[in-house]
């Protein structure tokens, strides 16, 4: 009989031990030491080195199976410090255009960033509320805080899905397998030599494309080496970028460049990429017709997008993903068309993260103590975002996500760094008069100025009393004349675009913020006019209506010599163009051919800039066929077409009147085409030879009698 002592046979075998986490990906014996097993300390993985808690159980699909650790101590309750940028690789490679910096022993992490990041909360906010009661609370209560503690906060470990990392390393082998960066960076570099970059991430870009070349020289293109690139990709993604308000620039690139590199930082450039294949028509050998074009934008549009949504479910918001959000908003707005449902979201989510990082609050000490270079980054990126929340709300006629009346902000570049008041007592911006370069932090500033009187001009369409709107208008006016002529001579496009000597990039500057102008002042006279006199025409409203049509007229025919700085040529034709030449066209349909108060030109220049917005975009050379905004131009084309030929048709254009007959247009036409044209002067034509006719005939036209 076996003695009740004797322990069970089962309990006395050696049980079976768990691999850590880069030895199980990879599929290799792990020797099970702790902290950091044999093979991670040689391969130099000992922060990835990780035992899973329960490491014999399937994950479920909502099961959080993998986490990265921050530091290599666990316990340390302050974050650790991103390592210095390396000048080379275990391989050998070097990362070009990034210079290599000191360790970061003088970097100061605010102690306010916790992740997952709570992000801005107001006065009004539970937390605020809360901790006034926290410190009416006194310590005979047994809830006050202990003063002998620190108040440092807890660094959380971000966790992450090992569906993410797999992910995450999926597309780090497409572009290693596909040869794409190579193929990228060229396009890159031909574009950023244009003098084009991206509007607000413009100055990160170059560290960027350096830094995805330098990240895929690791892979080896081995599914193994992948995820390995992958985990370290995320971890770096977990830390909060690190700053203070003496941070020079190239360390604070530091955080996201070279060995520190994050999925945000692949995302910038791949969206970079995307803005290269929308600018340049050809770009050989990546492309060369515009259907092999348009896949490169779709394809580097579809990385931009799923390296963000690598780095949204972190919960770790920061001031480089918002840059990320902002740029893939405006690559979909371009790729995608501004009236899809997509780019309106996404135009959300940019509004939703400058809220959660509190960029409309500028007026804040936490604000105002970053680095100045960063600080002008964030006004920048709230003004951009600022300009186009109202562009597309008046584009789509869709409520403005971004009200002024909420925000305290400040123009970027600013050296006074005064908020804008109200639009009635706010005095011109204060402009640098001795400045020749026009950049994006110009084009920033000039975009928010414009975004706030547009704000004002949409309050006006909800005033009901007719003598208050025309009151608050005629301010409005005035405000917006003060803040163009307080723009330098510099940088105000007053001549015609043929004769403007800058660089191409510049010329598209110029071009933006006059038709910015010019749009302000549209919008003031629709909302000045009254709902009993829309039929009959304004002759200012026409007026401006020709200015800001003939402005986008020509720089369609001048397209080879502007190179697009933010605001496209399509976009120009559709915010723009049509906006005009819709009120033109209203104005012949309700007319005909009464006389109508035109400026110099007349009704020839009316002609002639319709039939060439006409033309092109009907002969593909401004949109194509399966361009975003092609329905809504092709729509808006059929009609000005239909309007142009009833017009040199000398048919009488009534709204509401049914087409004329040819018999009808005979009766109109017949008595008068004698008297008027047929007077015996034309026979001094009727024997002329062809070579005449080439070298003298307009010559002597231009002096018959009829036409004097």
């Amino acid at each position: 009989m076996m003695p009740s002592s004797t322990p069970n046979r089962l309990a006395l075998r050696p049980g079976k031990l768990p691999a850590c986490n880069p030895c199980r990906a990879i599929k290799l014996r792990c020797d099970h030491r702790k902290p950091i097993c044999s093979r991670c300390r040689e391969r130099g993985l000992e922060d990835d080195c990780i035992y899973r808690p329960r490491p014999f159980k399937r994950p479920s699909g909502k099961d959080i199976v993998h986490r990265h650790r921050l530091g290599t101590d666990q316990t340390s309750l302050s974050p650790p410090l991103p390592s210095p940028l390396p000048t080379e690789n275990e391989a050998g490679a070097t990362a070009p255009g990034i210079e290599a910096v000191g360790p970061f022993t003088s970097f100061r992490v605010s102690s306010s960033v916790q992740y997952p990041n709570p992000g801005y909360l107001g006065s009004s906010s539970h937390t605020t509320f809360f901790d006034q009661l926290q410190v009416r609370q006194t310590p005979e209560d047994g809830a006050g805080v202990r003063e002998d503690l620190p108040s440092v906060p807890l660094q959380r470990d971000c966790a992450v899905e090992e569906n993410s990392i797999a992910k995450g390393a999926e597309i780090l082998l497409e572009l290693y397998q596909g040869n794409l960066v190579q193929q990228f960076t060229q396009l890159f570099s031909r574009w950023t030599a244009t003098g084009a970059n991206l509007a607000l991430a413009g100055p990160l870009t170059s560290l960027c494309a350096s830094t995805i070349v330098f990240t895929l020289a690791q892979c080896d293109g081995t599914h193994a080496s992948a995820v390995t690139i992958s985990q370290g990709l995320f971890s770096r993604s977990c830390q909060p970028v690190s700053f203070a308000p003496d941070t020079k620039f190239t360390e604070y690139c530091a955080n996201f460049c070279g060995r520190n590199a994050r999925w945000e930082t692949l995302g910038l450039f791949l969206t970079a990429v995307c803005r290269a294949s929308v600018d340049l028509t050809y770009a050989e050998p990546m492309y060369g017709s515009e259907q092999r074009r348009r896949q490169i934008q779709k394809l580097t549009l579809s990385y931009s997008d799923r390296l963000l949504d690598l780095c949204l479910p972190l919960d770790c918001m920061n001031d480089l993903q918002l840059f990320l959000t902002y740029e893939n908003f405006i690559s979909h707005s371009q790729v995608d068309g501004d009236q899809s449902y997509l780019s309106w979201r996404k135009l959300g989510d940019v509004a939703a993260s400058l809220f959660a990082l509190g960029h409309h609050q500028q007026q804040t000490e936490s604000f105002q103590t970053v680095p100045s270079f960063l600080r002008q980054l964030r006004q920048t990126a709230f003004c951009r975002t600022y300009s186009a929340d109202k562009n597309v709300s008046i584009f789509l006629g869709r409520p403005p996500r971004i009200l002024r009346k909420f925000c305290h902000f400040y123009l970027p570049g600013d050296p006074e760094q005064a908020g804008p008041p109200q639009a009635a007592s706010r005095k011109p911006a204060v402009w640098d008069s001795s400045t020749e370069q026009i950049d994006y932090i110009t084009d920033s500033r000039w975009a928010g100025l414009c975004a706030i009187l547009k704000e004002d001009i949409l309050d006006l369409f909800n005033e009901e009393n007719y003598e208050e709107r025309v009151r608050r208008a005629r301010i409005i006016e005035a405000d917006a004349h003060a803040q163009w002529h307080a723009v330098p001579p510099s940088c105000r496009l007053e001549g015609n675009l043929k004769s403007c000597d800058r660089r191409p990039v510049e010329r598209d500057f110029m071009v933006n913020m006059k038709l910015n102008y010019i749009h302000v002042q549209f919008l003031l006279q629709l909302a000045l006019r009254r709902p009993t006199t829309m039929m009959d025409p304004d002759p200012n409203l026409l007026t401006l209506s020709l200015q800001m049509l003939g402005l986008v007229v020509e720089a369609i025919l001048l397209k080879d010599q502007i190179v697009n700085s933010g605001t496209s040529l399509v976009w120009k034709v559709a915010y723009y163009g049509l906006s005009a030449a819709g009120l033109i066209s209203m104005t012949l349909v309700n007319r005909g051919f009464a006389p109508i108060a035109l400026p110099s030109g007349g009704i020839s220049k009316v002609f002639q800039e319709l039939s060439i917005l006409v033309g092109e975009i009907e002969r593909g050379t401004l949109v194509y066929i399966d361009s975003p905004n092609y329905a809504l131009l092709s729509r808006a084309t059929q009609t000005i077409k239909s309007i142009l030929d009833r017009s040199m048709s000398f048919q009488p254009l009534q709204p509401g009147t049914a087409t004329v007959s040819g018999e009808q247009l005979n009766m109109i036409t017949a008595p008068e085409q004698p008297e008027a044209f047929d007077d015996g002067s034309w026979g001094l034509w009727d024997h002329m030879n062809l070579q005449e006719f080439e070298i003298n005939f307009w010559h002597q036209l231009a002096g018959h009698p009829s036409l004097n």
